[in-house]
């Protein structure tokens, strides 16, 4: 973090000396500010003479004192609280909680991804977490066989009803790969759709589009859910061609199955097209493995 202004310290020295002796003794018994000296390599006789910057410091970090979690931070800036730290001069700055830097380090694969419509509870999920000792046989088989492929960097088409974990499953292969290092682009199909449309004309949507074509995985999430268009089907399409020349790892997820899906495409406003729907769905069907997933709504377990 940047240095923070030091601020003119004057109480110091307009402070009763009986009352400066006092928090002398107070702070150097203090073990937070003990810590602090040592980890930093602050000179004893620094406390002395910033005695009233350590008081503020001291004063500052109170509430980290108590805190369990990041999400109960009661600092200005959520996990940052202020420091002290000596070049031969000593310094203020802001520094990095335990909670931030554990956050930091738990989802600094989302830097690998190209485009991302992930909700923020999906951004650390993995595989690994689900304890398929509580599922169903079904449920079991579908989270094995999605696991299966995404270690093998082969493409799935999730499918089943709203809520049955689709997405979930999609987030756990998304950070997997980036965890690896990897390049990932996860849309989500109505939201992106959305934006091509509004960004259509000015051509901004290309930059998504292409980032989609050629990242090391695609997910394409809630795919049937959109508004169907003309340009959406030549973009959507354009986006598979690429990554099925390139034998591109693609995932899908869908309350529809094939053919519902097939139906979905066929009409736009312009009218009905089944050979663009068709193709489209060849391409679908040669990028993944169909898994579906039943079951009831499991949402509420990882809200």
């Amino acid at each position: 973090m940047d240095e923070l202004k030091q601020p003119k310290i004057t109480e110091a020295y307009r402070a009763d000396p009986e009352e400066r002796k006092k928090l002398f003794e107070k702070l150097h018994r203090d073990r937070y500010v003990h810590r602090l000296m040592k980890k930093n390599g602050i000179p004893e006789e620094e406390l002395a003479r910033s005695l009233y910057r350590f008081k503020r410091y001291r004063e500052e970090i109170e509430p980290c004192i108590s805190c369990q979690s990041l999400k109960d931070c009661k600092q200005k800036i959520q996990g940052f609280h202020p420091g002290l730290y000596y070049d031969g001069l000593l310094n203020e700055r802001l520094e990095a909680c335990r909670y931030r830097m554990e956050e930091d380090e738990r989802t600094a694969h989302l830097q690998n991804y190209l485009v991302n419509d992930l909700a923020r509870e999906f951004h650390a999920v993995s595989f690994d977490e689900i304890d398929i000792s509580r599922e169903s046989k079904e449920y079991t088989e579908a989270v094995l066989k999605a696991s299966d492929l995404c270690y093998e960097e082969k493409g799935a088409y999730l499918y089943g009803n709203m809520g049955t974990g689709k997405t979930y499953l999609a987030a756990c292969a998304a950070n997997y790969i980036t965890r690896s290092g990897k390049k990932a682009a996860f849309i989500h199909c109505p939201s992106f759709f959305d934006r091509l449309a509004s960004s259509y004309h000015t051509g901004e949507y290309r930059i998504e589009a292409e980032r989609c074509r050629f990242a090391d995985l695609l997910v394409m999430d809630d795919i049937g859910a959109e508004a169907v268009s003309e340009r959406g089907r030549m973009v959507m399409l354009s986006i598979l061609d690429a990554r099925m020349q390139n034998h591109r790892m693609t995932w899908f997820t869908s309350n529809d199955d094939y053919e519902m899906l097939r139906n979905h495409l066929r009409y736009t406003s312009s009218g009905e097209d089944t050979a663009a729907a068709d193709r489209i769905i060849e391409r679908i069907r040669a990028l993944a493995s169909p898994i579906y997933l039943s079951g009831d709504d499991r949402r509420s377990l990882y809200g």
